[in-house]
């Protein structure tokens, strides 16, 4: 049986040789409330023989007991572009992407509750997690990893190096991840509000706390309007009242009202109401509306205790055609709910007044950093986002960058004290979209174009439930680093900074490099 010990923080795909990893002595080390992870990538010398995975710890401080994922591929079909989307005919990727498309990678991630695991090709591919609680003691970790199949039987040594330092169950960076509530119904065959519904809600949710989301949003076509033969609007918040006490049972902490309005095109200067994309939603009709959802769902909100939890989005992505209306629409915003932060994901930085917390792109933001910095200045706040853009040698989360650009991620929200990092894709799939087999689906109006791969999800939709990902895990560890790196002296923590992230599109992706510099936070963390 062949058997290979690999970072968690590199991909695997279907041709890599266990030879390309280790075989010897396994050293990790990770915070207390934080998680650390490898991958295993074994063919067996039977092709389908039923493996097992197992962990027994022989010395040290008690650990929790190590979680098994079995990984699946799924396929790349076309490459990121340079500024973004996906590379055109005759362009040439290959100076900034891991592989030229088309390729597969494991990204999916089956929970292994057993520790059996399934060959696909006669190769199997192993994700070992371990999740630390905060109340774990410190200390040096003995342990052997165990790999069964039939007869034969391969050790594992493994050191874990638990540091005293603290990763916070409640962190200070938010983090928002969109998703769609029909897809967590349709992509399990289920019946729309039904209780198994609301129990696949539940287990995203859970899905979405491991990779320490904070935030989440409550879009407007959850609620259940009605509108009566004299203009009167009628509202139900009850599924909206549901959602959030579930999600605050859960661990998430602030809640995102959905946008308000929205544009029929990218381009087009005004915005109609997200509810009804008929009306205009700054004029006499859409306005007539929003002077009755808007309080009704601002005081919804304070009967409840959760005006102090809330920020509200307005319109996505305002840009320079349509900022005239969005501050109309912001205004109306604001009148009617009084005190709630507005958030958005912008395009341009001339929208002082209408924005309290501004979201750009992290290539937008590193480009216009000085405009941006002028409104936290003035006491707004500071995130980023990333979606279809940026690519090139920018930091995403995208199947074919490498793995270390995802963690990175949330040390750029360091470096850059940018409080919190957003993104569209939880488990947006398209309609038809099966993403084991398509990353890179149409997008816009006849098909003009493609998503970059793995834009619309960092989820699965999992025979048994939601499945995570290895880009899940990333984003999670990365914000595990963010909160290490928030108790070191500012000094210390941007010089161990610097030295992996110099700019969003410099991430250094050695990953001796990166272990050095992790190893160096760790030990500055935990020194207090």
């Amino acid at each position: 049986m062949d058997i290979g010990v690999f970072s968690a923080s590199e991909w695997l795909y279907t041709d890599t040789s266990p030879d390309q990893g280790s075989s010897n002595t396994l050293e990790l080390a990770v915070a207390r409330g934080a998680h650390t992870a490898c991958q295993l990538l074994i063919i067996p010398e039977a092709t389908d023989a039923k493996m097992t995975i197992s962990v027994e710890q022989i010395a040290g401080p008690a650990l929790p007991p190590a979680e098994v994922f079995e990984l699946r591929d799924v396929m790349v079909e076309k490459n990121t572009g340079w500024h973004g989307f996906v590379a055109k005919d005759g362009d040439d990727p290959s100076g900034y992407v891991t592989r030229l498309a088309p390729f597969r990678v494991y990204d999916a991630m089956r929970p292994a509750t057993d520790g059996n695991v399934q060959t696909n090709n006669g190769r199997a591919a192993v994700y070992l997690c371990w999740r630390l609680p905060v109340s774990a003691e410190p200390g040096r970790v003995q342990a052997v990893i165990r790999v069964s199949a039939r007869e034969q039987t391969v050790a594992i040594p493994v050191a874990i190096e638990v540091s005293s330092a603290v990763v916070p169950e409640q962190g200070r960076l938010r983090v928002t991840n969109w998703f769609s509530l029909d897809n967590m119904a349709t992509r399990h065959e289920l019946t729309p509000w039904s209780e198994e519904h609301w129990d696949m809600i539940a287990a995203y949710g859970k899905l979405m706390r491991r990779g320490r989301q904070t935030n989440f949003w409550v879009p407007s076509s959850l609620h259940e309007i009605k509108r009566t033969a004299d203009g009167c609007v009628q509202i139900d918040f009850s599924r909206a009242k549901r959602l959030i006490e579930l999600f605050l049972d859960l661990g998430f902490t602030c809640i995102e009202g959905g946008h308000v309005g929205g544009r029929l095109r990218f381009g087009d200067p005004d915005f109609v109401l997200n509810v009804d994309r008929d009306i205009k939603a700054t004029g006499p009709e859409g306005y007539a509306f929003l002077a009755q959802y808007l309080p009704a769902w601002h005081g919804f909100l304070q009967d409840n205790g959760w005006l102090d939890q809330t920020i509200q989005y307005v319109g996505d992505e305002p840009i320079d055609a349509s900022a005239q209306d969005y501050r109309v629409l912001a205004g109306i915003v604001r009148k009617f709910m009084p005190g709630i932060p507005l958030i958005d994901a912008v395009e341009r930085p001339g929208l002082g007044g209408a924005v309290d917390i501004w979201v750009p792109k992290n290539s937008y933001f590193q480009e216009h950093r000085e405009e941006f910095e002028t409104h936290r200045r003035f006491g707004d706040t500071l995130w980023f986002y990333t979606c279809c853009i940026p690519g090139g040698k920018y930091m995403n989360r995208l199947l074919d960058m490498p793995l270390l650009r995802t963690r990175y991620l949330h040390w750029g929200n360091y470096k850059y004290d940018l409080k919190g990092y957003l993104h569209w894709g939880l488990n947006h799939y398209k309609a038809g979209q099966n993403p084991f087999e398509e990353n890179a689906p149409a997008h816009g109006e006849g098909g003009t174009t493609n998503l970059p791969p793995g834009d619309t999800h960092i989820v699965y939709p999992g025979t048994d439930g939601p499945w995570g990902s290895v880009r899940l895990q990333a984003m999670a560890m990365g914000i595990e680093d963010y909160e290490l790196f928030q108790q070191l002296d500012p000094e210390t923590g941007r010089a161990i900074c610097q030295r992996c992230l110099p700019a969003f599109d410099q991430p250094n992706e050695d990953l001796q490099a990166f272990d050095r510099a992790h190893e160096d936070l760790l030990i500055t963390a935990s020194r207090g």
